[in-house]
């Protein structure tokens, strides 16, 4: 039997209702509130209310009130949700959009205030009413030229077609296709980290497929010149001022939703079906968190993360159970899915990624690299492994070969490591600057989980790449490639040394990656996988990709 209860009251600052599972009626509901997909506070449901006494809800006590620990912030609109904590069930009313007002100064209230009071009449209350909210439009559409660098006529317009993208009956031809609006955290950045390739190579993918793409980043937040580039239409501030208010302006315009990772799942699923119920809504994940937290709570021992993965786990099955088509890009990560969700469509779907061999001979490169994005805490941990115990093994065996360490949001903890022989370089604007001065690349993650971009970019390079299970795992190497795969770090140590001072091992080696790389993350393969998840036709010619190519 479902969850019964209702959310009374909600506001920038407290939420309040109550909750009651009739199947353990004399039980109380432990409670997980939530604010644009955050959980923001942990409350039970045990308080007397008379009213449900009445009612004949259990013994009465069934309510709950949350004061929230911080503030909302003030002038945005939030989605706030009430779940169970055991499962994710959401409490009846979910999610509630509450608007937060600014503070302003006392004697501008004082002053407004008087401004009202003179009013003699209804009529001339009316008026003064009119006039401030006409004065408040021009303020809002003056700062937003300003803010944007648009002429008053080029704001107007831009406005319009905003206003009118995805709606029906648009008469020209871009206009005529259907709209599918996508949903990530923020603005993509190709030199940033492997999810930002996965989301720019599914827009491409459904811009093949006949759509007309929408991007909203949750922050609203960014220049999306990069996007609009390639004709995607970007909605962020000044325009919307968050995805609530677009998914609302926007009412039944998409014929399809992809929400990217389970922050957006979590927190937009609900108003997407709401605001968008023709939608057809795919919930991709960049990985399964819980997969990756579950697997660093065992190499740490941490019985805390194992606990809090098995949360994370309720919420992307809950999120998975609730859209029309998941997309992952491990096959590991889709047979965990598929048996907990049988009868839901579960597609692997790979990322373009373009063969871009380096130019330079293998004379002219030396040492080892690791590529990553930092702010990813398996990453971390991987290079202070590479710089540390395997590095000491590969000295042992050759103490000519240097170390590199580059990528984005690199702490400086890692920075502090730079010596003779561990060049940091810290986040790099093209990363063929990166792979023409390394003769191979080392990927060994101890955690995580999917599919590691690091291992595609490298072999894409031609550049061979050394790699634990982990760091390999859903990649289905061929026997050229998965002979470097490695879990202890004498025989990681080997690999590398053979592959740097080898030069036709290391030339028949990347040779093998290229070819993985052309087969594996092609555009056929990418465009076969998103028209399943969206359920259309792909491009003319395009079979769909078979069981070696759906687990890419």
């Amino acid at each position: 039997m479902a969850l019964r209860g209702s959310i009374d009251f909600v506001s920038g600052t407290a939420v309040d209702g109550w909750a009651w599972d009739p199947e353990q009626p004399d039980t109380p509901v432990s409670l997980l509130v939530l604010a644009n997909g955050a959980v923001v506070g942990r409350c039970l449901a045990n308080r007397l209310r008379r009213d449900l006494e009445a009612a004949g809800i259990g013994d009465g006590k069934h309510a709950f009130s949350l004061q929230f620990h911080k503030h909302l912030p003030g002038g945005e609109r939030h989605s706030i949700e009430v779940r169970r904590e055991d499962d994710g069930a959401v409490v009846p009313g979910s999610p509630k959009i509450v608007e937060t007002p600014l503070s302003f100064d006392q004697t501008v209230v004082d002053e407004l205030s008087r401004i009202f009071a003179a009013a003699e009449t209804d009529d001339d209350f009316d008026r003064r009413m009119a006039f401030l909210a006409e004065q408040t439009e021009k303020l809002k559409n003056a700062f937003n030229r300003k803010r944007s660098g648009l002429t008053e006529r080029e704001a107007r317009q831009r406005l319009q077609w905003q206003d009118a993208a995805g709606a029906p009956g648009r008469k020209n031809a871009r206009e005529a296709r259907p709209a599918a609006l996508v949903i990530d955290d923020r603005l993509p950045d190709m030199n940033r980290d492997a999810g930002s390739k996965a989301i720019v190579s599914h827009m491409e993918s459904l811009q093949r497929l006949g759509f007309d793409v929408h991007f909203a980043p949750a922050d609203m937040v960014g220049d999306p010149g990069a996007l609009e580039a390639f004709g995607v239409t970007c909605h962020a501030r000044p325009w919307v001022n968050s995805v609530e208010e677009l998914l609302e302006r926007q009412r039944g315009a998409y014929r399809l939703v992809y929400l990217h990772r389970l922050s957006n799942a979590s927190c937009y699923m609900p108003l997407t079906r709401k605001f968008q119920p023709r939608a057809r809504v795919i919930y991709s994940l960049a990985d399964l968190h819980s997969l990756r937290l579950a697997r660093e709570a065992a190499v740490e021992k941490r019985d805390d993360l194992a606990r809090h993965s098995e949360w994370l786990k309720r919420q992307e099955f809950w999120c998975a159970a609730q859209a029309d088509a998941v997309v992952t890009h491990s096959p590991v990560e889709k047979d965990l899915l598929q048996r907990n969700l049988p009868a839901k469509t579960i597609v692997v779907a790979p990322w373009r990624v373009a063969p871009d061999p380096t130019a330079a001979r293998f004379s002219e490169r030396n040492g080892i690299g690791f590529l990553a994005h930092f702010a990813h805490k398996p990453n971390v941990d991987a290079a202070r492994l590479l710089v540390g115990p395997i590095m000491k093994a590969v000295w042992a065996k050759d103490p000519t070969i240097a170390c590199t360490l580059a990528g984005s949001e690199m702490p400086e903890s890692l920075r502090e490591l730079a010596g003779e022989k561990i060049h940091v370089l810290g986040a790099v604007g093209e990363l063929g600057e990166f792979f023409d001065r390394v003769r191979l690349t080392v990927a060994p993650l101890a955690f995580g989980a999917g599919i590691k971009g690091k291992v595609l970019d490298s072999f894409a390079a031609g550049a061979p790449c050394v790699c634990t299970p982990v760091a390999a795992e859903g990649l289905l190497l061929p026997p050229a490639l998965a002979r470097f795969v490695h879990a202890k770090i004498t025989d990681m140590a080997e690999a590398i040394v053979a592959l740097h001072n080898d030069e036709k091992l290391h030339r028949e080696t990347a040779a093998a990656g290229l070819d993985f790389i052309r087969d594996y993350a092609s555009e056929a393969k990418v465009d076969a996988a998103l028209a399943q998840a969206a359920d259309v036709s792909p491009p003319q010619g395009e079979e769909l990709a078979g069981e070696r190519s759906a687990s890419a």
